[in-house]
């Protein structure tokens, strides 16, 4: 048993840090790629974002599915091929020592996002909420007034250091004063 403790101390802590993406983003490898960033307020959910993930559907590929880092609520990927995606889900663990994992879906969404041309996309603040009562748990999520796309793109810009995002989100900055 004393064997496998820093097993799953590691397994562990890659699973509170979004399944073990760094939040420090990487240079861009494909010039046809872009950031993706958004963010959701968990705080009347039952666990903190820990994941988030978006599906590709046209064209079609392998591998559809893009997992993003996540920073206290902020989630975003640099590495997003050209096309057509579906918010897919999002979600958390429970509170130490609790064992639940909590998924949530989005539903089917009629435009998805549509990504024509490489850049920096924002695609909007959303807020979870508690819809439910003591008996029966129900969540919602909708969309907010904050963070402000600002806010949200100041907060990523740190990770970006040294990345060809950070002057893509630098530029972006300076249109939104």
């Amino acid at each position: 048993m004393a064997r496998l403790l820093p097993a799953i101390l590691a397994a562990a802590f890659l699973s509170a840090c979004g399944g073990g993406l760094s939040q420090q983003m990487e240079n861009q490898k494909d010039p046809e790629t872009s950031l993706i960033v958004g963010h959701i307020d968990m705080k009347d959910g039952p666990c903190w974002l820990h994941w988030f993930s978006m599906k590709q559907v046209m064209p079609k590929v392998e591998k559809p599915y893009y997992n993003f880092r996540i920073d206290e609520g902020t989630f975003y990927a640099e590495y997003v091929p050209l096309g057509s995606f579906q918010l897919s889900e999002f979600g958390g663990d429970g509170s130490w020592p609790s064992n639940t994992r909590y998924t949530f879906r989005f539903p089917q969404q009629l435009e998805g996002l549509r990504l024509e041309k490489p850049g920096v996309y924002y695609i909007g603040s959303f807020k979870m909420t508690d819809e439910g009562n003591f008996f029966k748990s129900k969540y919602d999520i909708e969309l907010a007034k904050t963070p402000s796309e600002r806010e949200v793109l100041e907060k990523i810009l740190p990770h970006a250091k040294g990345t060809v995002w950070e002057e893509r989100l630098r530029s972006r900055l300076e249109e939104l004063k």
